[in-house]
Parts: C-alpha cells; sequence; structure tokens
C-alpha cells in the first residue's frame, strides 16, 4: 500500500558562532560553478550553496522540512543572472550540523537571521517553502529591518492550524517519522524510483536525484518542529513584517481561498496568489508561474 506522504500528514491539519565560512567538506551536488560552505550560525555549522555575483541583490532560500538547499536549484538557475541566490540548509538537514535539538521555528528564524548576519548581506530578500516558510515568516517579524522582501511559497503556517490538538499533532509527528524512516530504508536509488513512479510523477528527472539525496541527509528529530508554536500562527506573526511580501498559495477551492486571503489581509504590505493547478511543491509544479510572479514581485523592490 502507498504510504502516506508527508504533505499529506499536514493537509490532515488543515483548518553563533560567528567566524568565517570554512569551505564544504563533504562532496554533493554544487549546481556546477556555485559555491558551497559553511557559516558558523547559532552555536552549529550551517551549509549552504551560493550563485555569488558582485553587486547583485541577494535571495536567501529557506527549504521546506526534510528537503534541503539544493531542491531550489532548478529555480536558482532562474534568477542567478540577476540575483546572488544563497540556498542553505536548515539545522538536521543536508549537509549542515545535526544536533539533537532544538528544532522550533524560533530557533530556525534565529539560524537564519544569523546567516543573514555571517554572510554580511544587506537587506535580502527572504524566500521560504513549507517550514522554510514559518521561518521567513517569524523572522522577518522578529526582525523587521533584516529582509529587503519576503517571498513565501506555500508557507507551513497556512496549512497546519495552530490550535490543533496536542495528541492530533503528535500522533501525525509520529506517522511522519514512521514514513521517513521507511523511506530512508529504501536507500537513494530506491527513493528516486519511489517519487518517479508515486511522489511526484512528471518533475523533471534532476529533481528525483535532489528530492532522494535530501531525505538520505536529513535527521528524524527535525520533525520535532511538531509541538510547541509549530510553524508559527500566523494571525500573530503576519502584522509584525513590514517588508513587502509575497505569498504564493497552492490551488484551494473557494472556501480555503477565501481563508487563506483573511489571514494573508494581517499583513501590512502583502499580498497572496493562488496559482492554479499547483500543489504543495509550486515551483516545480508550475514553474512558469512561479517565475513570473517572482519576477514581478522582484521588480517592484528598491535595490
Amino acid at each position: 500500500m502507498r504510504r502516506l506522504f508527508p504533505c499529506l500528514v499536514l493537509a490532515i491539519l488543515l483548518a553563533g558562532c560567528g567566524g568565517a565560512p570554512e569551505q564544504a567538506a563533504q562532496e554533493a551536488d554544487t549546481g556546477g560553478e556555485w559555491e558551497s560552505a559553511y557559516a558558523g550560525v547559532n552555536g552549529i555549522r550551517i551549509h549552504y550553496w551560493r550563485t555569488g555575483g558582485e553587486g547583485k541583490p541577494a535571495i536567501v532560500m529557506a527549504h521546506g522540512i526534510t528537503d534541503y538547499g539544493m531542491n531550489y536549484a532548478s529555480l536558482a538557475e532562474k534568477f542567478e543572472a540577476d540575483y546572488d541566490i544563497i540556498m542553505y540548509d536548515a539545522r538536521g538537514h543536508g549537509l549542515s550540523d545535526k544536533p539533537e535539538n532544538p528544532y522550533d521555528v524560533d530557533t530556525h528564524a534565529e539560524d537564519l537571521a544569523g546567516l543573514v548576519k555571517a554572510l554580511e548581506l544587506e537587506k535580502p530578500v527572504l524566500m521560504g517553502h513549507s517550514m522554510g516558510g514559518g521561518t521567513v515568516a517569524v523572522a522577518a517579524s522578529k526582525y523587521p529591518d533584516l529582509p529587503g522582501g519576503v517571498i513565501l511559497e506555500d508557507p507551513a503556517g497556512l496549512l497546519v492550524r495552530p490550535d490543533a490538538p496536542p495528541e492530533m499533532i503528535e500522533q501525525m509527528k509520529e506517522k511522519w517519522r514512521e514514513g521517513l524512516m521507511a523511506d530512508k530504508a529504501l536507500g537513494k536509488e530506491g527513493l528516486i524510483e519511489l517519487a518517479r513512479t508515486e511522489r511526484h510523477p512528471g518533475w523533471p528527472e534532476v529533481e528525483y536525484e535532489r528530492w532522494a539525496e535530501a531525505k538520505m541527509l536529513v535527521s528524524e528529530n527535525v520533525l520535532n518542529i511538531m509541538g510547541g508554536s509549530g510553524f508559527g500562527d500566523m494571525k500573530e506573526v503576519f502584522p509584525k513584517i513590514t517588508a513587502p511580501t509575497l505569498i504564493l498559495k497552492a490551488d484551494a477551492d473557494e472556501e480555503n481561498r477565501k481563508q487563506h486571503q483573511e489571514i494573508a489581509a494581517f499583513l501590512p504590505n502583502g499580498r497572496l496568489v493562488h496559482i492554479d493547478g499547483a500543489g504543495h511543491l509550486i515551483r516545480l509544479d508550475k514553474p512558469a508561474e512561479t517565475e513570473r510572479e517572482m519576477r514581478a514581485f522582484l521588480s517592484g523592490l528598491k535595490r
């Protein structure tokens, strides 16, 4: 029987240390000539890939739970001519350090803010998908002068109700943990086949490789974010975000679209766009529409 995919688990819950970066010690998909390096942040080492480019405005991309920075590679390729793209691995993911804890959204937000500081970025655009969307939103609310703009791709805070019963959250976390460990047991090649035939049929072939590698590298402890404040209550977070904000939202029925727009209205300077026919991974399901909306938003930001 087909195992429960983590995004479906979410659907059930609907309605430091400073110093110069050092070169990455492990081999991984480096996106051709892109830099692969570490920064000391918030007591751990955060790994990132960077497209670079003298004088280009920066975009920092925060991935979803159990993913890693290279899951943004295809999108980065579209924008690297004009922007300095930083795709980092959140704690517990990819090549970053994997402490036992903590993995709450506030810690992730402090990691992101610390990375921006460590890389001496000026007013970068912060983009986040799913869990990364919660990370970006919380970081932008705690440090409103940090970003020059915010892009949220189907943020988890609009998927998981903050008032969901704790026992339900715990049950879902355990189901997710079981599924993740079962996936890991397949090995990379088995995961590639699973993605190709069941999870994400129709994706470009290179995305299966990246998706599978992310699952093999991630620590199961990252699922500890499902508890406490979870991915953040967007009704409390959004009013504190002063940077221009774009929310790219997966397709939804009229009732849910209305609810999403009502929450987005808490943003002082933002708007939400539903992408017709898109699932949770909007940039891969609808790449042309994603690029179009992003370029329109980015063109309106001050450099």
